[in-house]
């Protein structure tokens, strides 16, 4: 009997070790079905939100061929000419009107959208979820990961487009967000709420435009950024409603409906954008270079760069600078015998931004520079400096180890 005691104990440990492992197993591919799902609600989206789901090419074929989801291609009508996944109907993302277009597709039945890269769609789909579409997929990496599968695409014209395109055009399709409050308002009332201290206001154009100036108060979270929800989320409080703006209202109407889904609870949108604020004249903030213009941090340097407050060079050799460089930089090499020469070409009355791989060479460079008469900004510690705080390089070789500045 203590036999069979035994060895029962001994099944049921071998059960229950076997159970255990099997329900790793489980947890680790519901972990991978995640990850495989876009999560841009991580915290603090609503949660009667529909599913976002990237697939692969081959499952965006398979589904396409049973005929399981409505099929939309979200680039310009251009490029959609040009060549379509078969099947699919075209809703320019990139148009203002983009919300009350997409919310005249039926809501009853998966809905698929691609693009380019999967960037526009990807913020389509966070549109789309706020609209009330339950189950939505995301063609992973695009036309161009369509393009490198081997798969076809159709040229004709497509007739169910071509309905669905004079529908559209009659102006009679309405979009409505199921999640948050929105709001367009005009320059004086977004003047008055930003003022208020009682909302965030946030400035969805492109660094280089919030640099050039923007609303005081303001912070930059760029739309056209692959990363809006993911910055939004991490930049952004929800505790108060949130104010944004653009250049002409088209960003940042598309920008509204993507925070609502996000979770935010009320946003405000200024519109017709800085075009508006800048028609009444309503003053606009610039951003600052604090500190000593001959020893500026990389902060301070690359306001510099964006609020465009002179010419940005790169005082390296041609192989530095083709490796990588800030973008935007034009070369006049230092060790070079016409470096003088060349800056005489330039217009004195235009400072010169000037940066090489330590501060050595850039800062001997400012001082010749200075006794020619111009006004120089130079970035102290220079690239080694710019890399470590990961700002922006383009280049042949943008991941290049410089072992010295060749004898600076």
């Amino acid at each position: 009997m203590r036999i069979i005691k035994l060895l029962t104990l001994f099944l049921s440990i071998i059960v229950l070790v076997t159970s255990c492992k099997n329900a790793d197993e489980i947890r680790n591919r519901e972990k991978a079905k995640v990850a495989h799902v876009v999560n841009i609600v991580k915290a603090i989206a609503p949660t009667n939100l529909g599913i976002i789901k990237k697939i692969t090419s081959d499952e965006f074929e398979k589904m396409n061929n049973e005929e399981a989801f409505t099929l939309i291609d979200v680039r310009t009508p251009e490029e959609y000419t040009e060549g379509y996944i078969k099947g699919a109907v075209n809703i320019n993302f990139k148009k203002r009107t983009f919300p009350d277009y997409i919310n005249a597709i039926a809501k009853n039945k998966p809905v698929a959208v691609y693009c380019r890269s999967d960037n526009r769609s990807g913020k389509a789909a966070i549109i789309m979820q706020s609209l009330g579409f339950k189950n939505i997929y995301d063609l992973d990496g695009g036309v161009k990961a369509w393009k490198a599968a081997g798969k076809d695409f159709a040229t004709e014209e497509n007739k169910v487009n071509t309905k669905l395109q004079e529908t559209l055009k009659k102006g009679e399709l309405k979009g409505k967000n199921i999640n948050g409050k929105m709001h367009q308002i005009d320059a004086n009332e977004f003047e008055k709420l930003a003022a208020s201290g009682t909302v965030t206001v946030v400035d969805v154009r492109t660094a280089k435009e919030y640099a050039e100036g923007h609303v005081e108060g303001a912070i930059n979270v760029d739309w056209k950024n692959r990363h809006f929800a993911k910055n939004a989320i991490e930049n952004i409080t929800n505790d108060k409603p949130v104010a944004i703006y653009c250049r002409s209202g088209n960003r940042a109407t598309r920008a509204m409906y993507a925070m609502t889904a996000l979770g935010f609870n009320e946003v405000y949108n200024l519109n017709h954008g800085m075009k508006s604020w800048l028609a009444v004249n309503k003053p606009v903030k610039t951003l600052e270079v604090k500190g000593d213009i001959r020893h500026l941090d990389v902060e301070n340097f690359n306001n510099a760069v964006l609020g465009k407050v002179g010419k940005l060079i790169d005082v390296r050799t041609p192989k530095e600078y083709n490796d990588y460089h800030i973008p935007g930089a034009v070369m006049i090499d230092y060790k070079n015998d016409n470096f003088k020469s060349e800056f005489a070409k330039l217009d004195k009355s235009v400072p010169v931004l000037i940066y090489c791989r330590s501060g050595g060479r850039s800062g001997r460079a400012m001082k010749d520079l200075e006794a020619m008469g111009f006004k120089v900004y130079n970035l102290d510690h220079g690239m080694i400096d710019w890399k470590k705080n990961g700002m922006p390089v383009e280049g042949k070789n943008v991941h290049a180890v410089s072992g010295g500045e060749e004898g600076c």
